[in-house]
């Protein structure tokens, strides 16, 4: 057993960020609003604040038509809704947009304001693209974002797709070009989402996420959801295929299930059955969980079952966990549940350490408890939880992967604390736990100490234990120091020419890891 000692606890958002843009033209554009309000200016026609002050003095009229676009922004900043504002916005005469932008420029910062000066924009774009293309490009606080650059291309796009790509691509590569690319296909998918899949198939080169076009596929499938799942499947790229049945089978599985998982089952690649009917099954599930479980086990095809409980039940998992465990606890058939232990781990973090033991003690013991085990020993170790990882360990049986965790909590925690890991290898018995805690902690000191991480393995009596940590060694001083190493290695360390062969291979490799799980000879 290993002692346990208390320790010290060592997908995007589309953010709404814009900028004070015009600020220079702001004199100027007010002018020309007051110009347009008294009548001078022909070309924007009878503005509504122009045709609410008609027949007063012109100055007055000016005065008036300035007062009521100030109150008309202040108005929609109240309750800010970004539909209402692109609606009112779209009401507005270019000269009306521009100033109301240099208008909002002077008002504190604030995420509804930012929202409207993108609602502005778009409304914008629908009048003059290229003008309010070149108004964002030239909007300081959208230098790093894109945010305003998108609202130009999104609403571009509900009409001309095409030109609003060209205007994506022109920006260069970067993040904000990314952005503006999101949004054109997530706009563009609203109005015609079997378009923007078709392009997005046809141009694998540029990397368009899955999820942009949930929205539009959802919407289609609420009239035609067969449709919409032929679109999704057209996908070629298993990630976005998967995300994208997942998101429209909910709305067939609630008007439709048996229709939605008979079209599931009838697909011939079996790639393609298996992601279509884990979506449908993991729709049904959200709502009859157990049922959907049952049709589950009656599936012929061992894939396509195991991938549909993994999906229903980890879903059903996140609901309600209780009675998702007891579920568990009634399959006898522990190949079906393989692959469950993820979605344990991920779903209980948010679980205090006495909820999550009061799930597991529902389990039976067996592979599938073993396999929880692990992961959750895997997330304490990678977030630094040593503790809890050590109370898991202590319950688990003997096994190579256990071995493995023991390990990588001594390498993880001395590269973490090494003098909290130093104080604690102390303390422990003598026994193969402490012994394999002291490879992965050796590997850790190798990187700035190797002689001393070599006294400490030659404490380990187990000699196939022993020779295994000292390859380990021998790999992270390698990476470290090359020509101290080197010397080491095909000198005094006496290592075989397969362990030589070993260790350059675990030198080569990336990332500072325990790549040689030393073999216990003997357990003590």
């Amino acid at each position: 057993m290993i002692k346990n000692l208390l320790l010290p606890l060592v997908c995007l958002l589309v953010g709404v960020v814009a900028g004070y843009a015009l600020r220079g033209n702001s004199s100027g554009q007010q002018k020309k609003l007051m110009r347009s309000a008294s009548g001078k200016n022909t070309t924007t026609g009878n503005t509504p604040a122009a045709s609410a002050i008609s027949g007063m003095p012109t100055d007055e009229a000016a005065s008036r038509s300035g007062s009521s676009l100030t109150y008309q922004i202040k108005e929609l900043l109240v309750d800010f809704d970004a539909r209402s504002a692109l609606k009112a916005a779209k009401k507005l005469s270019v000269e009306e947009l521009q100033s109301a932008l240099s208008l909002l420029a002077s008002m504190p910062k604030s995420q509804d304001r930012d929202s409207l000066r993108q609602q502005l924009y778009a409304a914008w774009a629908a009048t003059d693209p290229n003008a309010a293309w070149k108004a964002a490009l030239a909007d300081p606080l959208d230098k790093n974002t894109g945010l305003l650059l998108a609202a130009v291309a999104g609403a571009l796009a509900k009409t001309n797709p095409a030109a609003a790509i060209e205007l994506a691509m022109s920006l260069g590569m970067g993040g904000k070009r990314s952005s503006v690319m999101n949004w054109v296909f997530i706009e563009w998918a609203k109005v015609d989402v079997s378009a923007a899949i078709a392009y997005a198939n046809a141009h694998p080169e540029q990397p368009v996420e899955g999820y942009l076009f949930s929205q539009g596929l959802s919407r289609l499938a609420e009239k035609d959801p067969l449709k919409a799942a032929n679109l999704a499947i057209a996908f070629k790229d298993n990630f976005k295929r998967s995300g994208l049945l997942s998101s429209l089978m909910g709305t067939w599985v609630d008007r439709d299930p048996a229709a939605a998982l008979k079209w599931a089952q009838s697909q011939s690649n079996p790639q393609l059955r298996e992601d279509a009917t884990a979506a449908a099954v993991g729709a049904w599930a959200k709502a009859e969980p157990a049922a959907a479980l049952a049709f589950v086990q009656t599936i012929d095809d061992a894939e396509t079952r195991s991938s549909a409980f993994k999906k229903a039940w980890g879903d059903w998992f996140k609901n309600n966990p209780e009675a998702a465990t007891a579920y568990v606890a009634t399959i006898k058939d522990e190949k079906l549940l393989e692959g469950i232990s993820f979605h344990f781990g991920y779903n209980t973090e948010g679980l205090s350490p006495k909820e999550r033991a009061a799930l597991l003690a529902r389990l039976p013991e067996g592979k599938t408890k073993e396999g929880i085990y692990r992961t959750l020993t895997d997330n304490h170790i990678r977030k630094g939880q040593f503790n809890e990882a050590l109370v898991m360990l202590n319950t688990m049986p003997d096994s190579r992967d256990r071995d493995r965790n023991i390990a990588q909590l001594g390498q993880t925690w001395a590269k973490t604390d090494m003098a909290a890991a130093t104080a604690w290898l102390k303390l422990q018995p003598d026994s193969t736990d402490r012994d394999l805690a002291l490879t992965g902690y050796a590997s850790a000191l190798a990187r700035t100490d190797p002689l001393a991480a070599i006294n400490w393995v030659k404490s380990i009596p187990d000699q196939k234990l022993r020779q295994g940590a000292l390859v380990n060694i021998a790999s992270s001083w390698s990476r470290a120091d090359p020509t101290k190493a080197a010397a080491w290695i095909n000198g005094a360390a006496g290592f075989s020419k397969s362990e030589k062969q070993m260790i350059q291979t675990y030198t080569k490799l990336s990332g500072d890891y325990i790549f040689n799980v030393p073999t216990v000879g003997a357990r003590r």
